[in-house]
């Protein structure tokens, strides 16, 4: 008994890791297919950006976001390396914690044009747009959403993925865009 109840519930385990891996949106021709016609936006608010610390080199770096109840939530999880550059929103999602991301250099000088020189958070004007789609109950439903509010979509940057959600926007690269940052840091290229 005790044997079926153990193989029950690890079943049951790997079935619910199966249904929540990352879903590789690009592989999905009907979601694909929606940034044919996808509007263009670009960033209006500056980025800050600035070179790792020689002590960050190798160490577990998480990004936050919004948990849009006054608090936040760790959205991704990277090792800091000598090849990205850590962008920074100007403003803290509360308090002394900001939404901080790693970018590899070069996508970074394609989207900014010019790479940080030092160690200390300097302002970027992004110069490159992006197509966004915004992510409502069906692209929910095509990335496998469980709960009808959020997703998980594959990321270069992390094996566990990104958490996307209801209301934000899915961006034409490998990324989502949180409803509260969109809203905030994006405007529509007209």
């Amino acid at each position: 008994m005790k044997k079926c109840l153990l193989i029950s519930a690890l079943a049951i385990s790997m079935n619910t890791m199966a249904n929540t891996a990352p879903v590789e949106f690009q592989l999905i021709p009907t979601i694909m297919e929606k940034f044919d016609h996808a509007e263009l936006y670009q960033k209006k608010s500056a980025t800050l950006g600035r070179l790792p610390l020689a002590s960050e080199i190798g160490q577990d770096f998480p990004t936050y976001v919004s948990d849009s109840k006054g608090g936040y939530t760790v959205e991704t999880r990277n090792k800091m390396t000598n090849d990205v550059v850590v962008a920074s929103m100007l403003k803290p999602i509360v308090k002394d914690v900001y939404n901080q991301w790693l970018v590899p250099k070069s996508t970074w000088q394609k989207t900014y044009g010019v790479l940080p020189t030092s160690s200390e958070f300097k302002s970027f004007k992004r110069i490159k747009t992006i197509k966004a789609i915004k992510i409502d109950d069906e692209l929910l439903s095509l990335l496998g959403s469980e709960d009808g509010e959020t997703a998980v979509i594959a990321v270069s940057w992390d094996d566990n993925g990104m958490k996307v959600y209801k209301g934000g926007y899915l961006a034409d690269y490998e990324y989502g865009i949180a409803p509260e940052e969109m809203k905030s840091n994006y405007e529509l290229v007209k």
